[in-house]
């Protein structure tokens, strides 16, 4: 009798065993998997998609290069200072030196024309602009120079002097005087190996001549009009 209890005490113990066996044996697996697989940090980048990663990037990047120009505007270092005017002659005509009447030996080529703006038109732009606004002027031979610290003199009336440095030449400098619309003056442009002389032609226009200033003792025409 007591054999037999002991066998099913026995049979009950192996069946508790297996059945604990059994019901533990999936939770055992699964934990295992979960465990042998590494962790990721969650980055909320990885939802996007690559198109909307691109798009973001390229907007942070457009995003720079709008600052750095605007910066580069407001400093003067993005394809140098601008002019606040331009000056130029219109009407533009060539001279003859050959058949002129009073024919300089100094001057290399001369041309008539019209100086735009005029003067008075331009020392106003220059009165509200201050010393430190920049004039591109654009010479006959369409080379161009840009002119710094301008600076205008009035003699009371209709008259003065604007005089001003060229950007980029330590000796290069523009005068122009003008009573009226009569207008003299000369620009010295070393960094292109050019002087130029300006006088007044009559009816608001002037002449302009590249000269050679190693002639220009010998001009027997320059030396009769000192005399006189």
């Amino acid at each position: 009798m007591k054999s037999r209890r002991f066998v099913l005490f026995g049979a009950l113990l192996a069946l508790m065993a297996i059945l604990f066996f059994w019901t533990r044996l999936p939770e055992s697996s699964v934990q295992e998997s979960v465990e042998s697989e590494p962790r990721q940090t969650e980055d909320p980048s990885s939802s996007l998609a690559i198109g909307e990663i691109e798009e973001i990037e390229g907007a942070d990047s457009w995003g720079e290069g709008v600052e750095s120009v605007s910066q580069e505007l407001a400093d003067g270092s993005f394809g140098g200072p601008i002019p606040f005017e331009s000056v130029s002659m219109s009407e533009l005509e060539e001279v003859n030196l050959a058949n002129a009447g009073e024919q300089h030996s100094h001057k290399i080529r001369e041309w008539k024309g019209r100086i735009q703006p005029s003067l008075t038109d331009l020392k106003d732009k220059l009165e509200s602009e201050g010393e430190d606004g920049v004039v591109a002027i654009t010479l006959p031979d369409a080379t161009q120079i840009q002119v710094t610290r301008m600076r205008f003199e009035s003699f009371g009336g209709n008259q003065g002097v604007i005089t001003g440095k060229i950007l980029g030449d330590t000796f290069g400098e523009v005068v122009l005087s003008y009573v009226n619309q009569a207008v003299a003056g000369s620009i010295h442009d070393h960094q292109n190996d050019a002087v130029w002389e300006i006088r007044n032609a009559g009816d608001g226009q002037q002449y302009i001549a590249q000269v050679d200033v190693s002639a220009l003792g010998e001009c027997g025409v320059c030396k009769a009009e000192r005399e006189q």
